[in-house]
């Protein structure tokens, strides 16, 4: 087997009906070279029930004592990848087979530290199906722009392993927006991003069943919790201090509304 380009980083809480799905879309790659880590996060039933018949020296399997949520199931394969390049994908989303043959060619350029693409969206409560509409804005990795709202879909994320592990890896204390995150400390090392604009990835609306983000409000509380850390380290940094600003008023108004 030859030595992987990118190890595929893929963490999977009580994902028993959609992991395999995952699973097998990354294994179809048209490039083959690569490695995938699944990280089980204290699933109940243990989630090697679904890939017992797996029969694939690409796949590893590491199973946590505890749940230490998407950003622990991220670090647990960031810190064991053997690749040079780390690809985010969640045990509820799928790949293109041709997703990684049309990312790679982007890091030919030494000063792109991550790729993206757009993707597919099933289950859009509106029908909405395309994340990124207009792609004359992308890449995205300049502030203030890139503070605005997170402008990279999460299972389309692939990102030199080297740079990741040098911003801290991901916020084990952020348990929402813990990708956004990463990007915009990315962003702030002077690391350039690539985007192609295709539908690479197949990207499952967060419901009730498929993880917390379904929950619109604590995904706001999240993100400016997030904003304020990137602030704490970076307040010079233009764009997340006046998301910080504006956000903090608005839940000021709330609670004078809720009076």
């Amino acid at each position: 087997m030859s030595a992987p380009r990118t190890t595929v980083m893929m963490p999977a809480w009580n994902s028993h009906a959609t992991l395999r799905d995952s699973v097998e879309s990354v294994l179809a790659q048209t490039v083959p070279d690569l490695e995938l880590i699944v990280v089980d996060n204290a699933s109940s039933p243990p989630i090697r029930e679904v890939l017992d018949d797996v029969r694939d020296p690409r796949l590893r399997l590491v199973r946590l004592r505890l749940n230490a949520g998407t950003a622990g199931g991220r670090n647990a394969a960031l810190y064991r990848a053997g690749a040079p390049l780390v690809s985010q994908l969640d045990a509820d989303d799928q790949w293109e087979p041709d997703y990684l043959e049309s990312i790679l060619p982007c890091f030919g350029d030494p000063a792109v530290g991550l790729a993206y693409s757009n993707t597919h969206i099933i289950g859009h409560p509106t029908g909405h199906d395309d994340y990124i509409g207009d792609p004359s804005v992308h890449p995205m990795h300049d502030f203030p722009k890139i503070a605005e709202q997170n402008p990279i879909p999460c299972p389309t994320a692939t990102i030199r392993a080297e740079a990741a592990r040098a911003v801290g890896g991901y916020a084990l204390t952020q348990w929402m927006a813990e990708d956004y995150l990463m990007y915009l400390r990315l962003a702030r090392a002077g690391w350039r991003f690539a985007y192609v604009h295709r539908q690479l990835a197949r990207y499952r609306w967060p419901s009730a069943t498929s993880g917390l983000s379904h929950r619109q409000r604590p995904h706001e509380l999240w993100e400016l919790l997030m904003y304020a850390r990137f602030v704490a380290r970076h307040p010079l940094t233009p764009g997340p201090r006046r998301q910080v600003r504006t956000r903090v008023l608005s839940e000021l108004q709330r609670l004078r509304d809720a009076r």
